[in-house]
C-alpha cells in the first residue's frame, strides 16, 4: 500500500485563534504606534541638541542663520522595516553645507571664509560638542525608554493571546 500524500490536521487551541484575530485588528495600527513611541523616546535628546546648537556663540554683529538651519536639520528616524531602531541625525538641505553640522560639533573648530569672501578667513570654535555629547548624555534614558516601548509591544502581543 503506497500513499501519495499524507495529511495531518492540527487543530490549534482557542488561544491561537484569539491571538490571530487580535493581531489582525492591531496589525494596521501597531507599526505606526511603535514608530511614534520610538520617536517619543528620542525626542528629548533631539530637542536638547537643537537648543544647544542655537545657543552657540555668534561672533560679530552679522550672522548667516547657520545655527538655525542646523537646528532645523536635526531629525529623528524611527523604523521597524529594516530593523527596529531609532536614530537622531543632523543634515543640511544645501549639499554645499552638509559638513557644517560636523564642523560646529568639533571642539577644535574650523577655518572658513567670512561670509564667503575667499580673501578673508577666520578660525571659529564653538567650545564643545552640541550634538554628539548631547546624544551620548541622553543615551541611558533613550535606552530605558526604548526598552519600555518594546516591553509594551510584547505585552500587546501577549494580551492578544490571553483574550
Amino acid at each position: 500500500m503506497t500513499a501519495d500524500r499524507v495529511t495531518y490536521n492540527v487543530r490549534l487551541g482557542d488561544e491561537w485563534r484569539r491571538v490571530a484575530v487580535a493581531l489582525r485588528e492591531v496589525d494596521s495600527s501597531f507599526p505606526g504606534k511603535l514608530r511614534r513611541d520610538l520617536r517619543e523616546a528620542a525626542k528629548p535628546a533631539a530637542e536638547d541638541a537643537k537648543r544647544n546648537v542655537l545657543a552657540l556663540p555668534v561672533h560679530g554683529r552679522k550672522h548667516s542663520g547657520l545655527r538655525g538651519r542646523v537646528a532645523r536639520g536635526v531629525t529623528i528616524q524611527a523604523g521597524i522595516a529594516r530593523g527596529l531602531g531609532v536614530r537622531i541625525v543632523t543634515g543640511m538641505r544645501d549639499p554645499q553645507e552638509k559638513a557644517l553640522p560636523g564642523y560646529l560639533d568639533d571642539k577644535r573648530g574650523w577655518r572658513h571664509p567670512v561670509f564667503g569672501n575667499r580673501h578673508e578667513w577666520v578660525h571659529q570654535s564653538t567650545g564643545g560638542s552640541w550634538f554628539r555629547e548631547t546624544i551620548v548624555d541622553h543615551r541611558p534614558q533613550i535606552e530605558r525608554d526604548v526598552r519600555q516601548v518594546l516591553d509594551d509591544a510584547a505585552e500587546t502581543i501577549a494580551a492578544a493571546g490571553r483574550g
